[in-house]
């Protein structure tokens, strides 16, 4: 799964859990754990193919001034 979808489909669950807060059982609950813990899994989030990495180097300069 695309991580495009991966977050439609966490957006959709988010929506759905404001509309109907207070109102959930504890296996709804778990369920919904379940749900992200699925998406998180299986959402193809790596560049293993094409030889690039999403590492931080946290050693270069940052882009961001302060006081500016």
């Amino acid at each position: 799964m695309e991580i495009h979808e991966s977050i439609y489909l966490l957006l959709m669950l988010l929506a759905y859990v404001v509309r109907r807060a207070g109102t959930f059982t504890l296996e709804e609950k778990m369920k919904m754990i379940d749900f992200i813990g699925y998406i998180a899994k299986n959402s193809n989030i790596s560049n293993r193919g094409s030889g690039q990495t999403r590492e931080c180097d946290h050693s270069t300069t940052s882009y961001i001034t302060q006081g500016e």
